[in-house]
């Protein structure tokens, strides 16, 4: 049966690194594939709450469990700005999870830190993945993820709110940036976004990232090093001058996170915003009035953002490799699939979608949403700093709202700081 060892405190995480989190101590000793396994497993998720997702991981987790009796999943809730610092000092202490979930973009890093080892070969046989997966790789270039779920960027926007101030669906960010000056004068947040650090700073980083998409501007040069102060990427840091001007920013943008904006659509104080796909079915059945549209056209054109997304790899040094990537191949298989899609996530693999879940009503979202990511979105491959890059967006963001600065500002400090 599974069982859920919490979040991990920082007391929790020396007895961790002392006694060994994976599977090659303690009741995981048995190093026999074909014996008793212990599966160390470490997921941002908590399969306790009360949500969909967690219910729905909570019973693929046991399902697995069910149908490999001799392997054991032993999962810790960890956060997702906890797995940035935490997976490194546990691969240099020689004690990674067996099978880590990570958020696609910081992959390269956390494989630079040498949390990773390579899939095994028999991941080579899974064919049918919707989007390019061979991206989630080290620097040598071998693959040490795969994909989970799918998502992109889609702008959110409350309908009752609009229809209140008299304004039309934003289609330029120009155009987003004036309605959300006229939301922000009715009393409503008009543009939801934040430059908090905490989170490793999701929130602007994840926009960024499908903005430079949209502009077609690399965030690296070939050496690693952040390369987006272009003319090209300086239209990111228009529109946030130009929404700030138009007073569309709440005045607490810069505490504010990705969850702080979240539960602004949700209770409608938040009139737009940018955010993934993966929120469309929650934030729908919270309000209603919200609803969600491609992103706005950048001046090229393009409303092409980024596809990304959580991933699974396998941690270095677990002597359980082949049940780590049994369990892996389980959690991004059909049936597993089909069961994360009933809480709004997008399965990665073709075959997912001739479950019979697909052919119910219910799935309706999740087909649309999942058609959305393959028409508007692309994968590419991410630096080894992102977290640099996200931090430094962060505190550009800060200066920008706080002490007026312009947009080759923002740029420069942004860019300056991600390289430092």
């Amino acid at each position: 049966m599974m069982r859920s060892s919490g979040t991990l405190t920082a007391v929790a995480l020396a007895a961790v690194l002392l006694t060994g989190c994976s599977s090659t101590s303690g009741d995981a000793g048995n190093d026999k594939e074909d014996g008793p396994v212990v599966l160390t497993y470490w997921d941002f998720m908590d399969p306790s709450q009360n949500n969909p997702r967690a219910a729905a991981l909570k019973q693929n987790i046991e399902n697995f469990e069910k149908e490999n009796p001799n392997i054991d999943v032993q999962l810790s809730t960890v956060s997702f700005g906890d797995m940035i610092s935490r997976l490194p000092q546990a691969a240099a202490a020689g004690q990674t999870p067996d099978v880590v979930k990570m958020f696609a973009p910081v992959v390269p890093q956390i494989a630079a830190a040498q949390v990773y080892q390579p899939l095994p070969d028999e991941a080579k046989q899974v064919t049918d993945w919707l989007r390019p997966a061979d991206k989630l790789a080290d620097k040598d270039g071998k693959q040490v993820a795969v994909p989970y779920d799918y998502r992109t960027c889609t702008l959110y926007y409350n309908d009752k709110t609009l229809k209140q101030i008299g304004a039309a669906v934003p289609t330029t960010w120009d155009q987003v940036a004036d309605v959300a000056g006229k939301a922000a004068a009715a009393g409503y947040t008009g543009f939801g976004t934040g430059f908090s650090g905490v989170d490793n700073s999701a929130i602007i980083s994840t926009f960024f990232d499908c903005f430079m998409s949209e502009v077609g501007q690399d965030i690296s040069d070939k050496d690693g090093k952040a390369a987006f102060n272009t003319e090209k990427g300086r239209e990111f840091a228009d529109f946030l001058v130009k929404l700030k001007k138009a007073g569309g920013m709440s005045n607490s943008v810069v505490g504010d996170q990705y969850s702080t904006v979240t539960d602004g659509l949700q209770n409608g104080t938040v009139a737009m915003a940018v955010l993934g796909t993966e929120r469309l079915l929650t934030l729908q059945k919270a309000n209603p009035d919200i609803k969600s549209a491609t992103l706005p056209k950048a001046s090229n054109g393009s409303d092409t953002g980024s596809t990304f997304g959580w991933t699974l790899g396998i941690g270095a040094g677990s002597k359980h490799a082949k049940a780590a990537w049994k369990f892996i191949e389980y959690m991004t298989g059909p049936k597993a699939g089909a069961l994360m899609a009933t809480g709004g996530d997008v399965p990665t693999r073709s075959a997912t979608f001739k479950e019979p879940y697909f052919s119910t009503p219910e799935a309706k979202t999740v087909l649309d949403v999942s058609k959305f990511v393959e028409e508007h979105s692309e994968p590419h491959t991410y630096p080894d700093n992102w977290i640099a890059i996200a931090s430094g967006l962060a505190g550009a963001g800060q200066e920008l709202y706080l002490n007026n600065r312009s947009a080759d500002e923002f740029m420069k400090i942004a860019q300056d700081a991600a390289n430092k």
